[in-house]
């Protein structure tokens, strides 16, 4: 039931922000009774919160499980996570805070426990790295399109301009020979 929920409450909150979308919406789309959020989940911040707590455990166990550091770092460098992305800016518009909400990431202790273990374990300078990478990719999940048409760039593709862009973002954040390959 409560993934249900979640499941459906995440595009909602992506496409219009939490404060627009009620909880008869979210029971709507996940197909279950309005009157059993309250009972499963409870109120729409309690909603957001598991929405929130449960994308960052799904991305913790796609880097934990990813075969090297270098795709655990293009997982998050996809684009397939725009729909995050904008869950992200829509409960900043609205003036709620996404990193209170979740507290520490599950996903980005896990991202930084792979690159201080692999570049032999500074972590503070793994976490400035990880800090690095997911301002990138927040960044471009939400204004890439923008920026690849006010650049004059609208003949690439977008999954050709996104990678081009990440390869860019990871030799900034690993710029020497030794940090370059993180797997």
């Amino acid at each position: 039931m409560v993934q249900l929920l979640v499941e459906a409450a995440r595009p909602l909150f992506a496409s219009r922000g939490p404060a627009a979308v009620s909880l008869r919406e979210v029971a709507r789309a996940a197909g279950v009774n309005y009157g059993l959020i309250h009972q499963y989940v409870g109120t729409k911040d309690d909603l957001l919160k598991l929405v929130f707590q449960r994308s960052s455990d799904d991305y913790a166990q796609q880097f934990s499980a990813a075969a090297s550091t270098e795709d655990a770092i293009a997982i998050l460098m996809r684009p397939k996570s725009s729909e995050y992305v904008r869950m992200v800016a829509r409960s900043i518009l609205e003036g709620r805070d996404p990193a209170a909400i979740l507290g520490r990431s599950p996903a980005m202790d896990e991202l930084a426990r792979r690159i201080a273990e692999n570049a032999g374990g500074d972590d503070v300078a793994s976490r400035v790295q990880v800090a690095a990478l997911t301002s990138a990719a927040l960044g471009w999940g939400l204004f890439g399109s923008f920026v690849r048409d006010i650049t004059g760039l609208e003949d690439q593709s977008d999954e050709d301009l996104t990678l081009a862009v990440y390869a860019l973002v990871r030799r900034g954040v690993f710029p020497t020979t030794d940090e370059a390959d993180p797997s």
